[in-house]
């Protein structure tokens, strides 16, 4: 048993800590967090992608997703659905549904990052457009951080300033 004591103590400290660090948002999720914050619309045809179960309980933001053209996937007829999803594909799917909606989407002017050159081709007007209205923060140090992932808190931030 006294052996035991030092252990959990041990456990009791790092539980907590553990516990803080913020999970990524998968693909799944923010496409069912855009569905949802969009009023949950009913799909308009079947999902085009081979790697998405037909029991996913996000199934059905993933096929008004695909039906809007908000999502294209990852190549190869993949979503891709567990992974991260990354600052620039988020503000790509933020763009698309804002053209959608006959939001402004035009290219902003705003002060050149310095990791402008991390940015893929075919996201750097998304991300500039939803950093320059402030949907997207910008990251540390002046950086649009392409490659960084999204956090529950980031995306609720983000859907929230989407409202406004």
């Amino acid at each position: 048993m006294r052996q035991l004591i030092p252990a959990l103590l041990l456990l009791t400290l790092l539980v907590p800590a553990a516990a803080a660090v913020e999970v990524p948002v998968t693909r799944a999720q923010f496409v069912s967090a855009l569905w949802s914050w969009a009023g949950s619309p009913p799909c308009a045809g079947g999902q085009p992608f081979s790697d998405v179960p037909q029991t996913a309980p996000w199934l059905s933001a993933l096929c008004w997703a695909a039906g809007e053209g908000l999502v294209r996937g990852t190549g190869g007829l993949l979503f891709t659905p567990d992974r991260p999803i990354t600052r620039e594909e988020a503000a790509i799917l933020l763009r698309r549904y804002a053209a959608r909606l006959g939001r402004d989407v035009s290219f902003p002017e705003i002060a050149r990052c310095n990791d402008f050159e991390d940015i893929s081709p075919w996201a750097d007007n998304s991300l500039y457009w939803a950093t320059g209205t402030g949907l997207i923060g910008w990251s540390e140090g002046g950086r649009l951080d392409p490659q960084g992932t999204l956090t529950q808190a980031q995306l609720d931030a983000i859907l929230t300033r989407f409202s406004q």
